[in-house]
């Protein structure tokens, strides 16, 4: 008698599930690779290994519980209705009671305002922060890697704020009330210690009452509550930093961050008319035992990391990462995230070939804004950020073949075969890498800048790009133009030239 089995989809024989191995590493990162469809809502070019975070983060259609179940909210509907359900929801918090809460502390600036002046290192980064905010509209978010290590007892819990307002214009209460609303939070759930001066540089503490692991969960939720719309939103309250964890962690991000100076000694322009060589870069000094490339079409932006830099990093390998434009101040600022999408496993994923990151799937394309054509960039159209990076060889988890189902016999780089084009750099279980830390397992050397007259999907070394995949998703490619009007370029034979100067 056969047990525990079930039919073969295929030819309809029984099989014992005992009877079956499991499949192979390589044959499962195949599998999680394959590009497959949403039948609740439709969306498609989903990767298969992601497709749990599309239905238990995104589908707008799944089946979800209200926020306020624990409350005995019976409520169960489609995600996209769960908002609207919030706005009427009696089990769940609402705005009202919060500014009446508000009201009743009759919390004011003044009262709560510091003597203590702001370190250097301090001003230096909110500065940094506040530049980040007028170029995004965005404020700079920021969360302690301790926060996601349950390991650790969080013994200080908090959030510190930057307002771009005048102190003696800052109204505590009504920011407090509106900050509150849109995070589904009470007033009472945070205590403000302090407001330094200059621009109003709010702190504020989970309170005592909570316990550790609760103060964690708090601030997890908050950090992940944080949508690009709410940024948005926080932005049009003048937020220009919002910072989580324990301070401690903040000060040390902002002293790694004041010691990352520009190093023009070393900036660079790599093409054939300024710095250029052929095949693997021989110079006497150690990077480490993968070849370094010419990086051509480039502009490199020499970041100072620490003192004795060839002696301390020896041997470490250059690799690249490609960022959006928003994102590449903020990766410098506050650390970097390991990957979102784990094709193959878990790290930070770069990569040895500056024309791979220079993807729009990883380096965002960026329009010049018209106003700051000829200021800044010339005749400069289009813009794009790569970070160059060093990594210990050690530190380099695994290296496998490219994620962007590039077709069979295209070419991404003529140096590098596609099967080693991605590389796993070790995160060393860490939420959050500090790019900034010269001990983390990967710094940041440069910023590679590349400015072109037209889109760059028209230059020679991005032909690649239309076999592989390229959508119009911006969350996916952000390709900064609509991919027709690309694909129409293409087939004019219209040039784009790089802008150096």
């Amino acid at each position: 008698m056969i047990t525990n089995c079930a039919p073969c989809p295929r030819c309809g024989k029984l099989v014992s599930v005992n009877n079956l191995s499991s499949i192979s590493d390589t044959l499962n990162n195949m599998l999680r690779k394959l590009r497959i469809e949403c039948t609740l809502c439709g969306q498609t070019e989903l990767l298969r290994g992601n497709f749990d975070d599309h239905i238990n983060q995104e589908c707008p259609n799944v089946r979800v519980s209200c926020p306020a179940m624990n409350n005995k909210c019976p409520w169960i509907g489609q995600r996209n209705d769960l908002k609207n359900h919030i706005s009427t929801c009696v089990f769940h918090q609402p705005p009202l009671v919060v500014a009446e809460i508000a009201a009743a502390t009759k919390l004011s600036t003044k009262d709560l305002l510091s003597k203590q002046p702001i370190s250097f290192e301090e001003k230096s980064y909110y500065e940094e922060c506040k530049e980040y905010y007028h170029i995004t509209g965005k404020p700079l978010i920021s969360i302690a890697e301790e926060v996601f290590d349950n390991n650790i007892e969080l013994k200080s819990s908090s959030l510190k704020i930057g307002i771009d307002e005048e102190c003696n214009q800052f109204d505590l209460q009504s920011f407090l009330t509106q900050f509150c609303n849109k995070l589904h939070i009470n007033i009472d759930d945070i205590v403000v210690k302090q407001i330094q001066v200059g621009s109003s540089i709010l702190e504020a503490e989970i309170p005592d009452k909570l316990g550790s692991n609760d103060k964690q969960l708090r601030l997890k939720m908050i950090y992940q509550s944080i949508t690009d719309k709410l940024q948005e939103e926080f932005g049009k309250m003048k937020i220009f930093f919002l910072f989580m964890g324990p301070i401690k962690s903040l000060f040390k991000i902002q002293k790694y961050r004041t010691e990352i100076k520009l190093n023009p000694q070393y900036n660079r322009i790599y093409d054939r008319d300024y710095n250029y060589w052929e095949g693997p870069l021989h110079d006497g000094r150690d990077r480490g035992n993968k070849p370094y490339y010419c990086p051509i079409g480039w502009k490199r932006c020499s970041l100072y990391v620490t003192d004795k830099f060839y002696e301390k990093f020896k041997g470490w390998c250059i690799c690249y990462h490609g960022t959006k434009f928003s994102n590449g101040l903020s990766i410098l600022l506050s650390g970097l995230k390991p990957a979102g999408i784990k094709v193959y496993g878990d790290g930070i994923y770069a990569t040895p070939s500056v024309n791979y990151a220079s993807h729009p799937r990883y380096s965002e394309i960026m329009p010049i804004d018209s106003s700051h054509q000829k200021t800044f960039f010339k005749s400069g159209k289009y813009l794009q950020f790569i970070l160059e990076c060093r990594v210990h060889p050690n530190n380099i988890k695994q290296t496998d073949k490219e994620t962007l189902s590039v077709k069979d016999g295209t070419t991404i780089d003529s140096n590098i075969k596609n099967e080693d084009i991605e590389w796993v750099i070790d995160d060393r279980n860490k939420t959050i890498v500090d790019f900034n830390d010269p001990d983390s397992s990967i710094i940041c050397t440069g910023l590679l800048i590349r400015v072109t007259d037209n889109h760059p999907g028209l230059l020679p070394q991005s032909q690649w790009w239309f076999n592989s995949h390229l959508c119009d998703y911006k969350k996916c490619c952000a390709l900064g133009i609509d991919l027709d009007s690309l694909e129409g370029q293409r087939q004019h034979e219209n040039k784009c030239n790089i802008i150096y100067e």
